[in-house]
């Protein structure tokens, strides 16, 4: 019976971990730009291609939908690619909840947390560093999703989870390898005004100063869309 129950949650630890290094692996793959926006991804090609059963591939395929970046019609899973408008709501939503994820930080934000997130801009390579597009990316993540564990809001922290990750594949469309040397300045010089902000617990600043580096962010996305002549599907 013992060593029944044993097998059984191996088994069980087994299919959780092949679920999360398919989604994982998927994952990359669109940041990389290895599956364009729009294009089609099939569970049977995909299981052969990554040596898994279907199994594990339908449930990251389900994972990354509740993320945002793939969308399911109801017959097929699609790598996410979005109308202007769509683009132009998920910002205005992320300018909203962003803003407020900040506000409750300059609230509730641990000084242990806020001294390590200054931390990260202090390294002497920090701009060559966050110039590759998949550090800085990771580098934004880490600041906005410690912001968030901040705030102390879960529910808001659901809220956020999939209008972020689908800014971030935004952007690594408009910059496919680097970015440019003036895009990782900008981004430096407003993460530390909203962490000053923030630690000087100034709830109007921290999310004032949050809310324009949204805005800023769509401002260079949208600069960088239009420059790449990339097009969208009509509304």
């Amino acid at each position: 019976m013992i060593a029944t129950k044993r097998t059984q949650k191996s088994s069980i630890l087994l299919r959780q971990y092949l679920c999360d290094e398919v989604t994982r692996i998927i994952k990359l793959r669109i940041f990389n730009l290895e599956y364009p926006r729009g294009s089609r991804l099939l569970v049977e090609s995909l299981a052969q291609d990554l040596k898994v059963s279907m199994t594990p591939v339908r449930e990251g395929l389900k994972s990354l939908v509740a993320e945002g970046l793939i969308v399911y019609d109801g017959k097929s899973y699609s790598v996410f690619n979005p109308t202007e408008k769509e683009i132009a709501d998920i910002f205005n939503i992320r300018r909203m909840l962003e803003r407020l994820s900040a506000s409750l930080a300059a609230r509730h934000m641990d000084e242990t947390d806020l001294t390590n997130l200054f931390g990260m801009y202090r390294r002497d390579d920090v701009h060559r560093y966050m110039s590759e597009q998949s550090e800085l990316i990771n580098v934004d993540k880490i600041f906005h999703a410690k912001i968030l564990e901040g705030a102390d809001n879960p529910r808001l922290a659901n809220m956020l989870e999939s209008v972020e990750e689908q800014c971030w594949l935004i952007r690594a469309w408009c910059y496919a390898q680097v970015f440019p040397k003036w895009y990782v300045e900008r981004t430096i010089e407003e993460h530390l005004g909203i962490l000053n902000a923030i630690k000087a617990r100034d709830e109007k600043s921290a999310g004032a100063a949050m809310e324009q580096h949204i805005a800023n962010g769509e401002e260079r996305t949208w600069e960088a869309l239009r420059n790449s002549a990339m097009l969208f599907p009509a509304v």
